[in-house]
């Protein structure tokens, strides 16, 4: 334990000096604080250069012709990045130190990511849908490795930043990255027009480039984190004893399963992510320099929430911030809706009103970014804190295969079902939502059979 002076030079009713002992896990809460915040920053505005949904998504429907590629790029993303976790949960738990992991995990996004600049570069001008295969194997390694470094993450983050911050630090991240996203959002609508001289693929090989650098810098940034050592860590078990101790978790807590019933809800919304930005460029005649504006729109989406999501996950709470988050959430899907019977029944032009689509999405996700991984964190004990972490990305990773089943849906049906298969499953999601009670109102979670908890 450390010491401080409480005030400077101020005393107490006795005119003694009072110390107060502050935990070591404490002491460098504010230097990990920061560095947190300039990582998430730097990630935000290398996402912008990349957006999955918008940049990456019209990159690969404009290479091979067809939007079934965009659907696979999401499912790739949401299985890397959700679905790998379960199988490392329980070595990841018994790691002293999970900085390491997060560093060799690092090294391989990096790989990843300049495998998939390379292919633009190389492979793209010449054999297209090789080079969509390819791509999407260097994005794949990139989300897979993520996917083990957010348990590391998170985990760190617990560690580091107090409960009382947590709102501050997400929202702190999310902010500054979406300040300076609107410049890059410029950027990024100047080089897909061609004012830097570049055409198609080599404009999208500078976007992922730029990416790369704040992905590097963004990374050099939590490499200076001081990771504190945590309470009790459980010692090493096999896939089985993970899986066990899965199940056990499962079984014992109906607060959890409500809340991944109410995400599996949400994520219906999924199946219509990435066609928001194809169908305004394949059916509403869009440039795709417009994807700036959507870029420029998401963002101003984004800061602004931040703003208000973070105090109110401090000041009222991260459930309340869910509940209005996905209530928010059904929005884009029935603003395209909308945008749609007023652009083929009435002949309106709706363009300009369209990057709202992206202003909406980024309003409801940066609220459920904040609260939701914020309340499962509230949820979990300390020392099964990944495996909670891993059980609500496996539970859902499923679901990442419903954008490749919306690109084949599209096939058959008009973007305006895929438009309202969405709305629908967000629709009920809030609904659902209603049931899910604060964190510190569930019961504690007794000690696991197949567990030996040592005494304290």
């Amino acid at each position: 334990m450390s010491k401080f002076r409480l005030g400077d030079g101020l005393m107490d009713s006795d005119s003694q000096r009072t110390d107060l002992a502050v935990a070591d896990q404490w002491q460098y809460w504010k230097r990990n604080f920061w560095l947190g915040v300039i990582n998430g920053v730097l990630f935000k505005v290398g996402i912008t250069f990349s957006h999955p949904s918008t940049v990456l998504a019209v990159f690969l429907t404009k290479l091979t012709g067809s939007e079934f590629y965009a659907g696979v790029l999401t499912a790739v993303a949401g299985l890397g990045w959700f679905l790998p976790p379960i199988f490392v949960a329980g070595l990841v738990e018994s790691l002293q130190r999970k900085l390491s992991l997060y560093t060799h995990m690092a090294f391989g996004r990096a790989l990843g990511w300049l495998w998939m600049i390379a292919v633009v570069v190389y492979v793209a001008p010449n054999f297209p849908i090789y080079a969509a295969i390819l791509f999407l194997l260097g994005y794949a390694v990139y989300t897979v490795t993520g996917g083990i470094a957010s348990l590391a993450f998170m985990d760190i983050f617990a560690r580091t930043v107090p409960f009382r911050r947590r709102g501050a630090f997400w929202g702190l991240r999310m902010f500054w990255g979406s300040v300076l996203s609107i410049g890059v959002g410029v950027i990024v609508r100047q080089v897909l027009k061609g004012d830097w001289g570049l055409d198609f693929p080599n404009n999208y090989a500078l976007l992922l480039s730029f990416a790369f650098v704040t992905y590097v810098l963004g990374w050099l940034s939590f490499f200076l984190i001081h990771e504190p050592p945590p309470v009790w860590t459980p010692p090493p078990r096999s896939y089985k004893e993970q899986l066990k101790t899965m199940l056990e978790l499962w079984k014992q807590r109906a607060d959890f399963r409500q809340l991944i019933k109410v995400r599996l809800l949400m994520d219906i919304g999924l199946i219509a992510a990435p066609f928001y930005s194809t169908y305004a460029v394949v059916k509403l005649g869009a440039k795709p320099s417009l994807l700036g504006s959507f870029i420029i729109a998401e963002t101003i989406g984004s800061l602004l929430a931040n703003v208000l999501w973070s105090i109110l996950a401090d000041r009222k709470s991260n459930l309340f911030v869910l509940k209005c988050s996905i209530a928010l959430a059904a929005i884009p899907s029935g603003w395209v809706l909308i945008l749609t019977l007023l652009h083929y029944a009435f002949g309106f032009q709706v363009l300009h009103l369209y990057p709202l689509t992206y202003f909406f999405l980024a309003f409801s996700g940066t609220g459920i970014a904040i609260s939701f991984t914020n309340y499962v964190i509230e949820l979990a004990d300390e020392a099964h804190r990944p495996t909670y972490l891993a059980l609500s990305n496996a539970t859902e990773s499923g679901m990442m295969l419903l954008p490749v089943l919306g690109g084949i849906l599209l096939n058959y049906v008009s973007h305006s079902v895929l438009f309202s298969i969405a709305f629908l499953g967000v629709a009920l999601a809030a609904i659902e939502s209603r049931k899910l009670l604060p964190a510190f109102a569930t019961f504690i979670r007794p000690p696991l059979k197949h567990e030996s908890i040592p005494k304290a």
